[in-house]
């Protein structure tokens, strides 16, 4: 059965959008504020409806307001009949409010999606709609919906390093159960194939949220970084450095004690031969060193030198890790 908000709910929404209009509009609305509202607003469509109804009455007297036609010929205009043409010219207000909010929310609710792939062994830079630039790892893919309300763009797999154009809308990338919320700076989003979130944050600052059992939160600032698990639980790594972060921009991987498994993911998105971990316990091995993203064959002599690993030609062509006998 569909729920129908009664007269009294329909007037407490209505009331709680203005004082929110009042609070955004406030110089010293803060970033928890703002979430809070974005939070507001996802609950329910009449909460929608009556933000953006309150809103354009907002923006709208305050045009009215200063408009010396109207305000003269308000001045002419005595006390009785001014109170019985107000509810007339409310009730023409209401309807074009809601032909006017029925179209934005329609507009805001379903933006057009635009979707960036990268097909190439080699990373690509791509500018978006609000001015924004995403530079693609190669096999890696992101959305975009880009509203009059507010940005979103979702990681559907690989790596992103994103510069966010500044704007008073702000930016949520959501990458499996995790989201960023970003109003303008410079960050890295991984996902990976086992789940795991990975979050770099090179320039200003951003929010970290996820979902799950062990949902959490965290801020993260220039040269931090952290992994978001599939169960929610944020893991955060060491220090980072601004060129150790970007070297797969220019075509390097740089890994410090990462899991093999990450490891033959990252080299993977950029040779036609994959690598393939024969022995699950393999998997977590740490490895250290910097590689060319196009020579698997150094990497393959550095684990078998290393770590005792050797690799073995598949018919498909695929090279695959196991211990060396």
């Amino acid at each position: 059965m569909t729920r129908v908000a009664r007269p009294a709910d329909a007037e407490q929404v209505f009331q709680c959008a203005i004082e929110w209009v009042a609070r955004l509009e406030s110089p010293d609305c803060t970033a928890e504020e703002t979430g809070a509202f974005e939070d507001w607003l996802a609950q329910a469509p009449e909460h929608v409806h009556a933000w953006i109804q309150a809103d354009t009455l907002h923006r709208q007297a305050a045009r009215l307001a200063d408009d010396p036609w109207l305000r003269t010929s308000a001045a002419r205009i005595p006390a009785a009949r001014a109170a019985r043409l107000w509810p007339r010219v409310a009730i023409a207000a209401g309807i074009c409010l809601a032909l006017g909010g029925a179209w934005m929310v329609a507009l805001d609710g379903n933006p057009a999606l635009q979707r960036y792939t990268n097909h190439t062994h080699q990373p690509v830079q791509q500018q978006l709609e609000d001015g924004s630039i995403v530079t693609l790892d190669a096999a890696s893919a992101v959305t975009a919906r880009m509203g009059w309300r507010q940005r979103r763009i979702d990681v559907e797999h690989g790596r992103v390093q994103l510069q966010v154009a500044p704007s008073g809308k702000p930016l949520r990338v959501h990458a499996g159960a995790s989201t960023i919320r970003d109003i303008g700076t410079t960050f890295q989003v991984e996902r990976r194939d086992d789940g795991v979130i990975g979050v770099v944050l090179l320039e200003g600052e951003v929010d970290v949220t996820s979902r799950g059992a062990q949902a959490a939160r965290h801020t993260l600032q220039p040269g931090q970084q952290l992994e978001v698990l599939a169960s929610g639980r944020m893991e955060p790594g060491p220090a980072l450095s601004r060129a150790a972060a970007e070297s797969w921009l220019q075509g390097e991987l740089v890994f410090d004690a990462t899991p093999l498994q990450t490891v033959v993911e990252r080299m993977n998105r950029y040779s036609p031969s994959p690598l393939v971990i024969s022995d699950p316990r393999l998997a977590t091995l740490a490895v250290s060193g910097t590689f060319r993203a196009d020579d698997t064959g150094a990497l393959v002599a550095a684990l078998q030198l290393g770590w005792s690993i050797s690799a073995t030609r598949r018919a498909d062509g695929a090279l695959e890790l196991h211990r060396a006998r």
